[in-house]
């Protein structure tokens, strides 16, 4: 664990980081099946996992014999996926009480997920904390993804400090070592999708690591605007 700089604002992914919604990722396929009255055997449902939301419903087009096509089936399962953050997707332990109190310090803090716009702000939106995000940015909109790191100085440019000043905060190893790489503090959460082995990485590379976001010390943040 390094030393923090004077940090002055904070990056937040959301799926897994600020949300405890990473299983709706894995039991998507499930759910959407059972409502088709199709009770999957746990194989498919972790070779699904792996595939991209075009081969996973692709194969599942397939295995069934559904008359839809892909494209209907993604639909039908994005709505799926809908239902969850407008109604279900909760924060996860003392995420809550982060935004709240960076917020109360006037520390700016933006959005930066690979979710999609509709459903995530739903849940933030219900939530109570979607307008307390000075930015919300978006992989698909930026035609990029987290194994570079487009959004996270996207992002930093709209908040008005360097990467060095601003923390981000994930909890997939992949994105830890992307902003790390591009110069941010990082910060790496636990969550319960996480093997043993990406953990115990993530602990290693990430300049922090919580394992409940209340254990942060939010004394951290406080340097001055470049």
């Amino acid at each position: 664990m390094n030393a923090a700089p004077s940090l002055s604002a904070a990056i937040f992914d959301i799926d897994g980081t600020l949300l405890d919604s990473m299983t709706i990722w894995h039991d998507v396929s499930t759910l959407y099946l059972r409502r088709r009255g199709i009770e999957p055997p746990p194989s498919l449902v972790d070779k699904i996992f792996t595939m991209t939301l075009y081969e996973g419903c692709e194969y599942i087009k397939s295995l069934y014999n559904f008359t839809e096509t892909v494209d209907e089936l993604i639909e039908a399962v994005l709505s799926v996926m809908r239902d969850f953050y407008r109604y279900d997707a909760q924060f996860k332990s003392g995420a809550h009480e982060l935004l709240r109190a960076l917020h109360e310090r006037g520390i700016p803090f933006a959005l930066a997920t690979a979710g999609e716009r509709e459903t995530h702000e739903s849940a933030l939106s219900r939530l109570g904390v979607l307008d307390m995000f000075a930015h919300r940015l978006y992989c698909s909109e930026l035609s990029t993804s987290k194994r570079e790191p487009t959004i996270y100085l996207c992002a930093a440019d709209k908040l008005g400090y360097e990467p060095q000043n601003i923390a981000v905060f994930e909890d997939a190893l992949y994105a830890v070592r992307t902003a790390k790489s591009a110069g941010f503090y990082t910060v790496g959460v636990a969550d319960a999708s996480q093997t043993d082995d990406e953990r115990n990485a993530i602990i290693r590379e990430a300049d922090e690591f919580v394992y409940d976001l209340c254990d942060l010390d939010i004394n951290i943040f406080g340097g001055q605007r470049k």
